[in-house]
């Protein structure tokens, strides 16, 4: 590998995260990133009278996301989140219905009583909703209910229309980015069952406590410069074509480089363009990713004059609002403001509506929600619609996903959208980072794995459904 270069385009999660593993190697590793600022969809944006960076959308992992951490503890950045280990759900009345885990049972028990209480569901939806975990677990239930829709799948166990909106929705679609009725079951079931289902961790939410930039641009970059990773900024790929066994780059404003090895880290919609015809034609399915379909987030920033709430987070039910994230007290110009952040997943209902109206509406949901007697005045407000912030996790997306590696060695393709088992989250992408330095290492030889496992099993639940099996070859 020595002397060997592998040129890496695209500085989002993905390009990092295979950046980080071919470091450990004796590679000369380049990454090219179009932008100014690293991160991609992780990333930030300033605003001229504003002082601090605003996150794009709030981005949280669990703990589940064995593969996201690790890259955090390599990189040094896990001082930069924090572990939450409460949620705290908020009904349509404005109640608040904590959500812990019992601090000595087990995997899936652990999780027992938290769900007890919320009061918000009845008593037969507590049951029926039971059913359906039960029957959703065991590894079976992914074939026997593969091309299946998850809506049509709770109707069919007799879900009501109470338990879809205040249970199955509010975790769904935040975490699969698209309304149920488009949803696959399979994506579905791996959400609650890695989850909530096969370790006692695996729940808890670790939620960035400094701007996406500063974490992922600025520290993550300073940890791979120090390993020999050398960045490109504002350097679009223009084209890669291959010859004598190399490959040939054109970036920036003409620039051209040659390398034995090379990672494609942009975004479906962006991957095709890059590639020369002879590259594409050896990558038959980047012909069909104009077939994913993506599906927007939108997040809504509010400054106000004084605080809503002590709580860091919620959920939010029965309403527009999804979640909730209470950054504290800012500066906003000349005045002290308080800052909260409201997330929207699958927000396709909300394009034609003006921001100022959609932050008018969410300032009142939370006003509702966390029972303000004097309504906050709403000094500033921003409204920022990623409309390609994920793939939505439809039955037909696995057909499509390719895989990081291709049938020419030291050619891989990464990114949260490529083949992973994964939803469109953080942790998907940098597992298709890891994947793709693998099928770049599998080239010299080298067949380890460089990732993270999963968490391991609970007994419990390996006994009940015969989950890890799934995992075993």
């Amino acid at each position: 590998m020595r002397g060997q270069r592998v040129a890496i385009v695209g500085g989002g999660l993905a390009g990092l995260a295979a950046a980080e593993a071919l470091s450990r190697f004796p590679f000369e590793v380049h990454v090219f990133e179009a932008k100014r600022s690293l991160g991609g969809r992780a990333g930030a944006f300033r605003e001229p009278d504003r002082p601090s960076l605003i996150d794009r959308c709030q981005h949280v992992a669990m703990g589940c996301c064995t593969n996201f951490l690790g890259l955090c503890r390599r990189l040094d950045l896990k001082s930069s989140f924090r572990r939450d280990t409460k949620l705290h759900f908020i009904d349509g009345e404005g109640k608040i219905h904590p959500f812990a885990s019992s601090s000595w049972l087990p995997a899936p028990l652990h999780l027992a009583g938290a769900f007890q209480r919320q009061h918000y569901l009845s008593k037969e939806d507590h049951q029926r909703i039971r059913n359906a975990l039960w029957e959703m677990a065991p590894p079976a239930a992914a074939q026997k209910y593969a091309g299946w829709k998850m809506r049509d799948w709770l109707l069919d166990k007799q879900q009501s229309e109470t338990a879809i909106s205040r249970f199955w929705e509010i975790v769904l679609v935040s975490a699969l980015g698209a309304p149920l009725s488009e949803v696959s079951f399979t994506a579905a079931r791996k959400v609650f069952v890695d989850g909530f289902l096969r370790n006692r961790q695996a729940h808890q939410v670790y939620v960035p406590t400094s701007p996406l930039q500063d974490i992922f641009d600025v520290q993550a970059a300073q940890r791979l410069g120090e390993k020999g990773v050398h960045f490109h900024r504002q350097s679009p790929v223009r084209q890669v074509a291959y010859f004598n066994s190399r490959f040939n780059v054109r970036y920036g404003h003409g620039e051209e480089g040659t390398f034995e090895n090379f990672i494609a880290a942009i975004p479906w919609h962006q991957s095709p363009k890059i590639f020369s015809p002879i590259l594409k034609n050896l990558m038959p399915k980047l012909n069909n990713v104009d077939e994913i379909m993506s599906s927007p987030i939108s997040s809504v920033h509010l400054w106000l004059d004084r605080p809503l709430t002590k709580l860091p987070h919620a959920v939010l039910l029965d309403r527009t609002s999804q979640w909730v994230f209470n950054h504290g007290s800012r500066q906003l110009r000349d005045t002290t403001c308080y800052y909260y952040q409201v997330v929207i997943s699958a927000s396709q209902a909300l394009a034609g509506m003006k921001h100022e109206d959609l932050a008018r509406q969410v300032l009142a949901e939370l006003v509702n929600a966390f029972g303000a007697e004097h309504a906050p005045y709403m000094l500033d407000q921003q409204v920022v619609t990623e409309k390609q912030a994920v793939f939505a996790a439809t039955p037909e997306i696995e057909s499509l996903r390719p895989n990081q590696g291709t049938i020419l060695p030291g050619l891989a393709l990464a990114g949260d959208w490529t083949k992973t088992g994964w939803p469109s989250t953080m942790e998907g992408a940098v597992r298709s980072g890891y994947l793709a330095a693998e099928a770049i290492l599998r080239k010299y030889g080298h067949h380890e794995p460089v990732g993270d496992p999963d968490l391991p099993v609970a007994w419990i639940s390996q006994l009940l459904w015969g989950l890890g099996k799934e995992d075993t070859p």
